[in-house]
């Protein structure tokens, strides 16, 4: 599969899986997931024509942003809705997941956060693993990074 396939696929899953989350925000994140190869197939009609790498790139970038628009969705959904961006990732584009654990473990031993996207990818892991008691610790870790990156 290229890389474009596999993002597609990814979204889609995504897309799929948030459906019936009853948030506004959710249902819009859905939709556009859901649509993405006809976004995909529309780009690849202009003039100058994209190719498959720009394509790629710009479908990956709108991926890892993804958790950022995450955190517009209601507290009591927005857990479910980021396991579904994690379970998507696992399921088709799984090399991504490998480089974002990277930047996420960075962030850690740096025990700063730099960007708002490392913030973004912090928030993420944190709406994934709360409410797992087993996970108290590292909870405890990115709870402190967030906290000092937003009281600067």
């Amino acid at each position: 599969m290229t890389r474009v396939q596999k993002l597609c696929a990814a979204y889609e899953s995504f897309g799929i899986a948030i459906a019936n989350v009853p948030d506004d925000r959710a249902k819009v994140l859905s939709r556009t997931s859901a649509g993405v190869r006809e976004f995909v197939t529309a780009a690849l009609q202009r003039v100058p024509k994209p190719t498959p790498s720009q394509v790629a790139t710009g479908l990956e970038q709108g991926w890892r942003e993804t958790p950022g628009l995450i955190q517009e969705i209601a507290q009591q959904w927005r857990s479910d809705v980021s396991r579904a961006w994690t379970d998507a990732n696992r399921a088709h584009y799984p090399e991504f997941l490998v480089n974002e654990e990277q930047r996420l473990n960075k962030v850690i031993a740096r025990g700063k956060i730099k960007t708002e996207s490392e913030f973004f990818r912090v928030r993420h892991q944190i709406d994934i693993l709360e409410g797992e008691v087993a996970q108290k610790d590292d909870l405890q870790t990115l709870y402190s990074l967030v906290d000092a990156y937003e009281s600067r």
